[in-house]
């Protein structure tokens, strides 16, 4: 089983070379299947408008096969508005299956025909657009159940696993409270404990809609309840725990404006919360005084922010600031990679 950047990694390089290859990827709710798939889309330089993501389960076998008509005293059947701009002499383009797992056997049995023949009645799609699928677990008990035989056959299937380097990466890129990133750099366990049973869950999309859906302005009853909502009571209170706890945290610009006094937190989860702050808010000016700060920190941190602040701005690996630190933690940040 694979993370999300390493199946991201593999996908792009098979349909790099070979566009026709279907994918699928399979894992829990919520672990970023289909970020992943728009991810790879993207790395293959598939513009917006020529992706489509097609929620399988929405629809009737109809809607893929076409809607007939009768021309010259025969049936046709005519593409929908789905694939029709992604017809022979089109162009590159990219088709994403979502929750193939939850749909009946008509719907399974044309995928796994358009999947081999990328065609049916007399519509052809365009050799360069790719097609991945994805799905959910059967034990997850989201309405998922095992795909026909022919049909697992004719695609490559990449089964999903938590990555927290992964998600800290995606959610740093969409600019995700450093504060949650923080806690569950300190709360790994939490990231992913998705539990059928219960209504709300802990997962690596519910995490991010905390961030960007729940004000943290609320009042603390309400967030909490707000956030119990969306990732379950015990992990909701963790994290406002751990977020009244970061409020401790000093001033970023007050750190780098002193690098070499400024105190150095205690609590560990303010410590994270201290690197991975200054580790989306790094430039090439203040990553110098950065250092100085980090360098004063336990291993552990020091490592959390050069990995995300390269991760961010791989161009300071040249500076001598770093190079002076690669070398004199050597044993630690090459034991890292």
């Amino acid at each position: 089983m694979l993370s999300f950047e390493e199946i991201k990694e593999a996908s792009t390089s098979i349909l790099e070379l070979h566009p026709e290859a279907p994918l699928m990827y399979t894992g829990a709710p919520g672990l970023g299947k289909t970020a992943c798939a728009l991810a790879v889309a993207k790395a293959l330089g598939i513009p917006a408008d020529r992706t489509s993501v097609i929620h399988l389960n929405d629809h009737d076998v109809i809607d893929f096969t076409g809607v007939p008509s009768i021309v010259d005293g025969m049936t046709i059947f005519n593409p929908s508005e789905m694939f029709y701009p992604f017809r022979e002499g089109t162009g590159p383009g990219f088709v994403l299956f979502e929750e193939l797992a939850q749909t009946p056997v008509p719907i399974q049995t044309w995928t796994g025909g358009f999947v081999e023949e990328r065609m049916f009645g007399k519509y052809k799609l365009d050799p360069e657009v790719r097609i991945i699928c994805t799905g959910n677990r059967a034990q997850d008990r989201s309405g998922a159940k095992p795909l026909l035989a022919h049909l697992n056959d004719r695609m490559i299937h990449f089964d999903m696993v938590t990555s927290l380097d992964d998600w800290c990466a995606h959610a740093m890129s969409i600019g995700v409270n450093p504060w949650l990133i923080a806690f569950l750099r300190l709360r790994p366990d939490l990231l992913n404990n998705f539990e059928p049973s219960q209504r709300s869950n802990g997962t690596q999309r519910s995490w991010v809609k905390v961030d960007k859906l729940i004000p943290m302005t609320l009042p603390t009853n309400q967030y909490l309840a707000a956030c119990s909502g969306k990732v379950g009571e015990a992990n909701a209170a963790e994290w406002v725990a751990a977020k009244d706890m970061m409020h401790k945290m000093p001033s970023i610009d007050a750190i780098r404006l002193h690098p070499d006094t400024m105190e150095i937190p205690t609590e560990p989860a303010v410590k994270f919360a201290v690197s991975t702050s200054m580790s989306m808010t790094a430039t090439a000016e203040c990553f110098g005084r950065d250092m100085v700060y980090i360098d004063r920190m336990p291993k552990e941190f020091q490592m959390v922010y050069v990995t995300d602040v390269l991760r961010l701005n791989p161009a300071l690996q040249a500076t001598p600031d770093f190079i002076a630190w690669a070398i004199a933690n050597k044993d630690i940040f090459l034991g890292s990679n």
